[in-house]
């Protein structure tokens, strides 16, 4: 069966999928997944954007986890649109009765 294999050249693309450059391929993408869940996991907990965090994990493995961990966390938005009592245009105005 492998002589029948062999001309067709599945037996050599077999040769050359094991080598040892293609584990190292795939043990690093695995390795780049791995993080960028990591520093997204790591990014909503501190409520920032964990897709994008996810990203820069992806990308820069190590940096970007130094750099997620070394962030203070996020504001999470306000209902009244990021305005708080005691700052001007906090308080809705009332019509005046003239």
């Amino acid at each position: 069966m492998i002589s029948a294999l062999s001309g067709s050249g599945i037996v050599a693309a077999l040769v050359e999928w094991s080598s040892k450059w293609t584990y190292a391929m795939f043990g690093a993408l695995l390795l780049m997944i791995i993080m960028g869940t990591w520093a997204g996991a790591v990014a909503a907990r501190k409520g920032r954007s964990m897709q994008a965090w996810f990203l820069i994990g992806f990308f820069v493995p190590v940096i970007g986890l130094i750099i997620i961990y070394a962030i203070k966390p996020g504001s999470a938005p306000k209902a009244d649109g990021g305005k708080t009592a005691g700052q001007p245009g906090s308080q809705k105005s009332k019509p005046s009765a003239d």
